[in-house]
């Protein structure tokens, strides 16, 4: 990226300063005392994605002990962690970590062969490091982080249904096991937080959630951490708390230590989940004003950190338009994106079609509130043809450098540390991009479908773009800003269809547990259905789950309207 400062190597990072508050990792490690001690650090920090403080304390650790085996592994995990830009570093800490094996003890040897295995396994296949890793706890029952590395390396998601996969499942049963043993470890609930948080049952995580924050407080990711299952379980409260601890915690920690925010990552990425659970809070004020803050979370490096983030990308445009666009606000949506200055050249090229395609999708959506169904569908025919032209272009370009490389491959002896050319995407990172811009254009082609009278075929497309949308996959927040089922809930709502609006509602709540707009789209479809008596139970209980909302609310107006008109009505 154009302007952005190189990131130095590890051996050039400032000397790091004994740290407290930030876990309790522990390795027995073929070491000086000296050594044992900032490599229980650097661990530490690796194990609360702290990768910068890390890096800092496993090479103050080799500069302690040079034949450390084990500190140069853990400087090639923080290493690799970093980023590609690290990679080199990585591989040569690796290096010198295997060259120095002679010296290290037995299960030291273990992790040192597994984190090799693991640098030459392909993405889907960790066969070789999973055995050393089966192999190590075995030979080390008692070591807490072996069996966490172990549970780590098996995991493999879960399936469309939210269920575990064979790998995830016993990777869960192993980390189960080790709170068991070690309740109070803090990996162990970092990463059984993380576990928990895209499966089907996310509360069965908030014991850890209401233990970590106190187990590493001085670390703004651990701190951060109880609000992904908060935000999940729908208690928005309770994450707002902790994300606004967390960036107390960052804060002070980049004054005292004079770091900036391009070595403090945690610091945009709380900020961005922070943003999305006031809105769930109908906070839109708050969110405004944290969004505002945005801007300063990114330095040169950071600015490119979430280029593969949907939310993030959109937040470049406008710093509020994230707001705008989960409130369905589509006048200021396009007063925002219209107000948008990108500079001209190849790197802002995805955010340039990000702004046309937003705006197609925009004024799309303004029309069919508004009942223009010819004027919707022509701005979704736009969309279509422009997402059309966008994929052609990126796969004949891909394919033109997949060429090129495979005429390089044939003309001198391959690289064995590079992918074959036919795995190589130069815009891998704009993918999830055009995924969540291919579920906007399906919405917008089904509400005007919907608003033409074709409700079968529009209940199809709602279907296939909730379909699109869960394949966007697990993220932290949600890619995209408004769920699907809300959308459709609302056009099924312009259609008089309230029954359907209200299931539609119902399935969105799954996604955003107790979130108002859910809850006060269910009354609101419930009452123009004529069911008076469960729209009154229903508006109560949006208001209950709204208590800090912006009292100018449309909704909240609304529902005490009704409220009061039932009390009027039962005094009489």
């Amino acid at each position: 990226m154009e302007g952005m400062e190189p990131i130095p190597p590890p051996d050039q990072l400032p000397a790091p300063v004994r740290m407290t508050g930030i876990g309790n990792s522990h390795i027995a490690i073929k070491a000086t005392p000296e050594a044992q001690a900032w490599f229980d650090q650097g661990l530490s920090l690796l194990n609360d994605f702290w990768e910068y403080e890390s890096m800092k304390a496993f090479e103050q650790a080799i500069r302690t002990d040079p034949k450390c085996a084990m500190c140069y592994w853990g400087l090639a995990q923080a290493a690799q962690f970093r980023g590609d830009d690290q990679k080199p570093y990585a591989d040569k800490a690796l290096e010198q970590a295997r060259q120095l094996e002679s010296k290290a003890s037995k299960t030291d040897k273990l992790y040192i062969d597994a984190a090799v295995a693991e640098s030459k396994e392909e993405a889907e296949d960790h066969s070789a490091s999973i055995a050393i890793y089966r192999d190590l706890v075995k030979k080390a029952p008692k070591d807490i982080e072996a069996r966490i590395h172990l549970a780590n390396a098996l995991r493999d998601g879960f399936d469309d249904d939210g269920n575990p996969r064979p790998g995830e499942k016993e990777g869960i049963e192993i980390l189960e096991g080790v709170l068991k043993d070690a309740p109070n470890d803090s990996a162990a609930n970092h990463y059984w937080i993380h576990a928990m948080e895209p499966s089907n049952h996310p509360e069965r995580a908030i014991p850890s959630a209401a233990l970590l924050a106190s187990l590493a407080p001085n670390s703004g990711h651990m701190v951060h951490m109880p609000g992904h299952i908060y935000y999940r379980v729908g208690d928005y409260a309770s994450a707002d708390h902790w994300f606004a601890a967390s960036t107390e915690t960052d804060e002070r920690y980049m004054r005292e230590q004079h770091v900036d925010v391009d070595n403090d990552w945690n610091y945009a990425h709380n900020m961005m989940y922070g943003i999305a659970n006031l809105m769930e809070q109908g906070r839109l004020n708050d969110a405004n004003a944290l969004s505002d803050r945005l801007a300063g979370a990114r330095g040169h490096l950071m600015a490119s950190l979430y280029v593969w983030n949907a939310r993030d990308q959109i937040s470049r445009l406008s710093l509020r338009l994230p707001v705008a666009l989960r409130t369905g606000d589509w006048t200021t949506v396009l007063a925002m994106l219209d107000d948008a200055k990108i500079a001209e050249s190849d790197n802002t090229a995805h955010l340039r079609f990000l702004r046309e395609e937003l705006r197609n999708f925009a004024a799309g959506m303004k029309a069919l509130d508004e009942g223009d169904v010819a004027t919707a569908q022509g701005a979704s025919e736009r969309m279509d043809a422009a997402l059309w032209r966008e994929q052609r272009d990126t796969k004949a370009e891909a394919d033109k450098k997949a060429d090129e490389k495979k005429a390089e491959a044939k003309a001198k002896k391959p690289d064995a540390n590079k992918p074959p050319a036919a795995a190589l995407n130069p815009d891998a990172e704009t993918e999830p991009l055009m995924m969540a811009l291919n579920v906007a254009s399906m919405e917008l082609h089904a509400g005007a479908l919907l608003g033409q009278g074709k409700s079968a075929d529009a209940k199809q497309l709602y279907e296939q773009a909730v379909r699109a949308e869960k394949k966007l996959g697990y993220h932290e927040p949600p890619f995209y800003i408004r769920p699907v089922a809300e959308t459709e809930a609302e056009a099924l709502m312009r259609a008089k269809d309230y029954p359907g609006a209200k299931a539609a509602y119902q399935a969105a709540l799954i996604e955003r547990p107790a979130s108002g707009f859910e809850l006060y789209g269910i009354a609101h479809a419930d009452e123009l259905a004529g069911s008076k008596a469960a729209a009154q139970t229903e508006y109560q209980a949006f208001l209950k789950a709204w208590p800090s909302a912006d009292a100018s609310l449309p909704q909240l107006v609304h529902a005490r309207q009704q409220l009061g008109n039932a009390q009027s009505a039962a005094g009489r």
